[in-house]
């Protein structure tokens, strides 16, 4: 039986917010009348959330930024080995910033070149992409390390690296400056006016600790697709492939029908889509309103058509955001809702996919690794 499994956190909003659902999205409404409807627990906290869209318990796995990112672009270094996320950023006048522009391929292999001169015996500096890459210090310590996200302009001074490592830390930072700093196409960028590409930025430190082989747990592949990198470095890590996150698209461009024929070509699929979290963070209305219906034409009608003729499960679990340290003024609902139709199984739902069922006691609610667990079985 093929499987397909759609995660769309951010879908439903707050009670007294604008619903989204609440319009003609035909796909939906008769994927809903089919299928068993139940509700989405709030999310709680965890370091690695990652983990329940793979259907796993979020105290199963503990890992932080540094070796999902090393795992993503495909690295396994030692052992004993202290993994990073390596941000690349700009260096002016004491400030550190995130570039707007963003570097194109072949200044990305020139600039991640240059920097690999940094190497030396304990720290090893990983090409990634775009402005994300890695670094490996083969050693192990108690460590502080600033995360960038949210920075719009930083003194770099008060958020240097503390603890065990830090000197080593330190000098790669000042030394990633001096270095590329003096690159020909850094030189014209300030010349134009434009941000330097000149800082390489260590944060997200951590170890890579044991995933459960969900491929051996469960007997059987599965693909997973998402545009996080984070998702990504998971997967490998848990014995499924993720796919290439180009191809899926991002935002507004996220590419529906794609995705929906490459599903129906597989026995599992389970897809990671939080643009319309992003579209609220932004404060988007307008554009999350198109997103939803493209959702429901591009991608669940489809696989809809799909479902009604061959032996299928196809499931949509909308969530809140995993994302919990975002805040928006589009505020989504912290319960979520999730649908499951089972070619096997008849059911006639009277419930709507929006939400008024929230408020709804006879829906059962279920934690979310255990909705898309349930939703993977391979007997139903």
């Amino acid at each position: 039986m093929r499987r397909t499994v759609l995660i769309v956190p951010g879908l439903l909003s707050e009670a007294d917010g604008d619903s989204f659902l609440r319009q003609s999205l035909p796909a939906l409404a008769v994927l809903t009348e089919i299928g068993e409807l139940r509700k989405v627990a709030p999310v709680p906290p965890s370091e690695t959330p990652e983990a329940m869209l793979l259907g796993l318990g979020p105290d199963q796995v503990k890992l932080r930024q540094g070796p999902l990112t090393v795992s993503a672009f495909g690295f396994d270094p030692p052992e004993r080995s202290t993994h990073f996320h390596l941000s690349l950023m700009s260096f002016e006048d004491g400030w550190a910033t995130k570039p707007e522009l963003m570097p194109t391929p072949q200044e990305v292999d020139l600039l991640l070149a240059e920097a690999q001169r940094l190497n030396t015996k304990l720290l090893t500096v990983l090409k990634g992409e775009v402005l994300d890459h890695a670094l490996v210090w083969e050693s192990l310590g108690d460590m502080d390390t600033a995360n960038p996200t949210g920075w719009n302009r930083a003194c770099l001074a008060n958020h240097l690296p503390q603890g065990d490592g830090d000197t080593a830390l330190r000098r790669l930072i000042d030394d990633s400056i001096n270095l590329l700093s003096s690159l020909e196409l850094n030189q014209r960028r300030i010349d134009e006016g434009l941000a330097p590409f000149n800082l390489l930025w260590p944060w997200g430190h951590g170890v890579r600790t044991p995933v459960p082989n969900l491929a051996l747990r469960r007997g059987e592949p599965a693909i997973v697709e998402s545009g996080a990198l984070r998702l990504a470095g998971l997967t490998r890590l848990a014995g499924y492939r993720h796919g290439d996150r180009h191809q899926f698209g991002r935002g507004l461009q996220t590419k529906f029908r794609s995705i929906a024929n490459r599903a129906m070509t597989r026995d599992l699929t389970i897809a990671y889509i939080d643009a319309a979290w992003e579209l609220r963070f932004r404060d988007k209305p307008e554009e999350l309103d198109w997103f939803i219906r493209e959702l429901d034409r591009e991608l669940l009608q489809p696989l809809l058509d799909d479902h009604l003729k061959s032996p299928s499960r196809l499931t949509l679990i909308a969530p809140a955001p995993i994302a919990l340290f975002k805040s928006a003024s589009m505020r989504a609902s912290e319960t979520g809702l999730a649908v499951s139709a089972d070619s096997s199984v008849k059911n006639a739902n009277i419930y709507p996919f929006d939400e008024r069922s929230l408020e709804e006691k006879s829906i059962v609610s279920n934690d979310l690794w255990s909705l898309v667990e349930a939703a993977i079985a391979q007997d139903g």
